[in-house]
């Protein structure tokens, strides 16, 4: 059997901060918003949606979810230009953790940032890969 992955349920703890960082800052659009559980419009291959942690727990009571701590995952969003939505994105006073730079290793420019659940974000470009 094989295993298409088809979604990522980001758990947060605050759904408005959130929604708004991903609504206002980043430009994504809601799909479907039932309250504690939000889908946006990422990629018409892959569901990306918010699901505030406490109602996960309360859903499925017998699975543990964790509390927030220690980096488990980056997520990262294609985009046209890196260093145009770095500079779209400080004027609204988004703090990075990275400015733009080059990896032609990974044959992709890159900056990184942190959502408001600390998840670690990475918006990029391709450029030609190095070996």
């Amino acid at each position: 059997m094989a295993l298409s992955l088809t979604g990522i349920w980001l758990l947060v703890e605050d759904m408005t901060r959130a929604k708004s960082f991903y609504l206002n800052m980043l430009g994504l659009a809601i799909e479907t918003d039932l309250g504690a559980y939000v889908e946006l419009k990422a990629h018409e291959h892959l569901l990306f949606a918010l699901f505030e942690r406490a109602a996960m727990q309360a859903g499925e009571p017998e699975i543990t979810i964790s509390p927030v701590g220690g980096q488990h995952a980056t997520i990262e969003f294609e985009v046209e230009n890196v260093d145009t939505l770095y500079e779209t994105l400080r004027l609204k006073n988004v703090q990075f953790a990275s400015e733009p730079k080059d990896h032609p290793e990974w044959g992709l420019r890159t900056a990184f940032l942190h959502d408001p659940d600390g998840n670690l974000l990475c918006l990029y470009h391709r450029i030609p890969w190095e070996e």
